[in-house]
């Protein structure tokens, strides 16, 4: 099987997903037939994140989807700093 990866990185070490706030999450589902990616499903009556790693990086288009705000992602600068520290690790700046 070939391991994904963004810009030459294993996919696997960039933590960029959505998490669910199941407080206040109503399991509409929007976000499950939203994504083309296929990072959200059903498990019993709750909407889970079954693939994270098939999440487009840097993408967080289902977030404003959701009807009550439970999707959130790590933030830009997060994101930023994540991907400098592997480069660094892997030898790309």
């Amino acid at each position: 099987m070939i391991e994904k990866s963004y810009s030459g990185l294993p996919r696997k070490e960039i933590k960029w997903y959505p998490k669910i706030d199941y407080d206040i999450c109503t399991n509409c589902g929007v976000c499950r037939e939203f994504c083309r990616n296929h990072v959200f499903e059903n498990e019993g009556d709750r909407v889970v994140i079954a693939r994270p790693y098939d999440c487009l990086v840097g993408c967080k288009a289902c977030a404003p989807r959701c009807p009550v705000g439970a999707i959130s992602f790590p933030t830009r600068d997060e994101l930023k700093q994540m991907l400098r520290t592997l480069r660094k690790k892997y030898g790309y700046g």
